[in-house]
């Protein structure tokens, strides 16, 4: 019944009448169900859309299918007596209670189907090294969320970022897997380390708070220390440990950047070992914003960053395609923060600095001379 008062909790929390007591309820049931992260941020972003006025009765029709399917299948959706009319008459709009009383039973439905589904499918049995991930939470092109693991740790991720960990987790170790780009606040723990793994580095914390960034079309991958201290290792180099100091970042080229080992020639790779820097975090000049982390507060900020960069960056924050006709226009460089500038806005700044122009077609932009 615990997934039932998620449901119940998170109507009352999106109607403004949760109290603080049941607010604590709901947060500590998702530290228990994260497999309904997904599924309870669906229906937060459904609630802050507004409804629009019914033309027919094909939504409320479709409503009532869907309770005739649940009750064929033996699963009863609860309906109080004042909440039996999920939809006015006529072209008014629903009650902000009765459309978050939808939205939960909505939900509920959902939730019902996927378990039942579940129960009529069960999975094929699998070898003990089989280790598929029990929770994944990603987030798309164009938007940014945050989450709490079962152990308390908070985590932001970042536009186009994928995190993902099994059902050991917060048993010997804690361990994520991250694509992406994300912030973590972790709850310390000396018996259980927390383990964030990429594809160029693992970073190991007891309890801390930094910044991973490992996106596969980026030229680096980063672990940007806020305060405390993270042990980072190297794929290629797993047995060399790297501790940061507050205020350091460590960069790990992601292409084929080598730099030579006693001046041995280029052509020898196996001699030749990854770019790797340790540098120290940048901040804006106009208010000391920490820019590796600025993300966090919805601050895209760039400093002297190449076009070519800055683009990847805008079709991970505005979900949309950049697409440079002319490549030697990539290497215009720039400075500036955008926070709350549509991608339209964003273009129209940008050209007033560059000498370039830009044309819509859908989400994609084509960038020329």
């Amino acid at each position: 019944m615990s997934t039932e008062r998620i449901w119940e909790l998170m109507a009352r929390k999106l109607a403004d009448e949760a109290s603080d007591d049941e607010l604590g309820e709901l947060e500590q049931l998702l530290r228990t169900h994260p497999e309904l992260h997904f599924p309870v941020q669906a229906v937060t972003d459904l609630w802050h859309h507004e409804p629009q006025p019914p033309e027919d009765d094909t939504l409320h029709t479709s409503y009532q299918q869907h309770v005739t399917r649940m009750q064929e299948m033996g699963i009863t959706i609860g309906q109080g007596q004042e909440d039996n009319t999920l939809l006015l008459e006529g072209s008014r709009r629903p009650s902000r209670r009765r459309h978050i009383w939808w939205v939960a039973a909505a939900a509920m439905i959902m939730v019902a189907c996927f378990f039942y589904w579940g129960s009529q499918h069960p999975p094929q049995t699998a070898s003990l090294t089989d280790k598929s991930p029990a929770s994944e939470i990603t987030t798309r092109q164009g938007s940014r969320t945050r989450v709490q693991l079962p152990d308390g740790t908070k985590v932001w991720l970042n536009a186009g970022s994928k995190l993902t960990y099994d059902k050991e987790f917060n048993n010997a170790l804690r361990e994520v897997t991250l694509t992406g780009e994300g912030y973590f606040d972790v709850v310390r723990n000396e018996k259980k380390p927390f383990i964030i793994h990429t594809e160029k580095m693992d970073v190991k914390v007891l309890g801390t708070q930094f910044n991973v960034k490992s996106y596969p079309n980026d030229q680096a991958t980063e672990a940007a220390l806020i305060h405390g201290s993270i042990e980072v290792s190297l794929k290629d180099r797993p047995s060399q440990k790297i501790i940061l100091k507050p205020n350091e970042k460590i960069v790990v080229a992601n292409r084929d950047t080598f730099t030579a080992v006693n001046n041995t020639p280029k052509a020898h790779k196996e001699n030749l070992e990854p770019l790797v820097a340790i540098r120290h975090l940048t901040y804006q000049k106009e208010d000391s914003t920490i820019i590796e982390t600025s993300w966090v507060e919805n601050k895209l900020v760039f400093e002297d960053e190449s076009f070519k960069d800055l683009a990847l960056k805008m079709e991970r924050w505005y979900g949309v395609v950049i697409h440079f006709s002319d490549e030697r226009i990539g290497a215009l460089r720039f400075t500036g923060v955008f926070e709350e500038e549509t991608i339209e806005d964003a273009m129209r700044a940008l050209k007033i600095t560059g000498s370039f122009n830009y044309k819509f077609q859908g989400k994609t932009i084509i960038i020329s001379r």
